[in-house]
């Protein structure tokens, strides 16, 4: 067993150096919090979003990442380590290293994991002939498994249940392929399936159901409340369980979206929220349920609604003044649920579908425009201006 090492004090410790972490620690530093410190084990930080398009021959990896240290704020602590548990009563977290350290606040954002044991076997078919996922750092092979794809090939892809970073955007890599094998004249000769372990594809009505006509267009066949249960690399197939009867489905090429969830130290640090290891927060306040020192956004965090990369510039903006204000003894402020679930549905166009935790609409949009339509300069904001946004401001804290 690794030996404690002397224990080291911040104002604020954050866990996770993704879009939430750094974000959140920027932010906390502009409005004066200067002793803070972030624990991510990872040396590359992913602009996320941007791998779908890496995944449909529209962007490269490297525009995708940055250094760690090139997106740490200037004036936090970077402490390279992973997290293996939180001891909410002594105010400290636990490192791999066997590093400890103390806070006055927490703020938990370490993402989501692979739901193994929902789903054995994950790792080794990912290392197989035609298993590829966006979703699990295989983007650029997606887009060759996609670009050398034969006529007549039998194609699934995949939609896990809740929890999920962004439910679009699972659905973002088979549109964007479709619009790839039809510009090479394939797309008919092929057998698309989608399996969605959900009953509805986002949860909206309206953007549920224009999706559902475009999926229909592209003569996808839609496995509903179906999950998919097994599988078997050896012969290329997965057994999709629906309304408790199994079917196994062959394919070619599986772009496969696992079962997600917190990860497990979250649990066994008593922060959970059942189920699937999220933390246990008030969904607007975004404080602890039980800790008041300890709060929580992004994937990890049980926020109520979707969440996507959209919704943490108002979820950080909320948790940032809502530590200050605890701080003060004044009001918190209410995150009201808005996320965003941009969606490609042809290899230029995109919906940007805006909704709030009710499901509601919720567009950006002047209301003369239909939120619902695809738009070329939809795509073109998501795919340019968006990545361009993410590094100099939200990053910095500056939106």
């Amino acid at each position: 067993m690794t030996a404690t090492r002397p224990e080291r004090q911040f104002d604020v410790v954050i866990i996770g150096g993704g879009n939430a972490g750094i974000s959140a620690a920027a932010r906390l530093i502009r409005q004066g919090i200067e002793d803070v410190a972030i624990v991510e084990p990872n040396a590359v930080h992913t602009y996320r979003p941007l791998l779908s398009y890496v995944g449909g021959g529209q962007a490269s990896l490297t525009q995708a990442e940055r250094t760690q240290r090139s997106v740490t704020p200037a004036g936090a602590s970077w402490i390279r380590d992973a997290v293996v548990a939180v001891e909410p009563s002594a105010h400290r977290v636990r490192c791999e290293s066997g590093a400890v350290v103390g806070y006055r606040d927490l703020v938990v954002a370490p993402g989501l994991v692979p739901d193994t044991d929902a789903l054995p076997g994950l790792d080794a078919a990912l290392d197989t002939p035609g298993v590829t996922s966006n979703y699990l750092d295989r983007a650029a092979r997606t887009w060759e498994l996609v670009r050398t794809l034969a006529p007549g090939s039998r194609v699934v892809f995949t939609v896990p249940r809740a929890p999920v970073s962004c439910t679009g955007t699972t659905i973002k890599p088979l549109f964007l392929a479709a619009a790839h094998w039809r510009r090479r004249g394939i797309l008919d000769t092929l057998d698309l399936a989608l399996v969605v372990d959900r009953p509805d594809l986002i949860g909206v009505r309206e953007l549920d159901d224009a999706l559902r006509s475009r999926l229909a267009a592209l003569n996808v066949r839609v496995w509903d409340d179906s999950t998919v249960t097994a599988l078997h690399p050896d012969v290329q197939a997965v057994t999709v369980t629906a309304e408790g009867s199994e079917h196994r489905l062959p394919y070619d090429l599986l772009h496969l979206v696992p079962p997600f969830r917190g990860p497990r130290w979250i649990e066994t640090s008593g922060l959970a929220a059942a189920p699937h290891g999220l933390v246990d927060i008030d969904p607007g306040t975004l404080r602890h349920r039980a800790f008041d020192d300890i709060w929580s956004a992004g994937d990890a965090a049980a926020v109520a609604t979707d969440p996507s990369g959209g919704a943490l510039r108002r979820q950080i903006a909320v948790l940032a003044d809502n530590i200050a204000a605890a701080r003060a003894g004044a009001a918190l402020r209410e995150y009201d649920g808005y996320t965003v679930a941009p969606i490609a549905t042809d290899a230029h166009r995109l919906i940007p579908a805006e909704f709030d935790r009710s499901g509601a609409l919720s567009s950006a949009l002047p209301s003369f425009l239909d939120p619902l339509r695809p738009r070329r300069s939809a795509w073109a904001f998501d795919r340019y201006v968006l990545p361009r946004v993410y590094w100099n401001l939200l990053l910095r804290g500056r939106l």
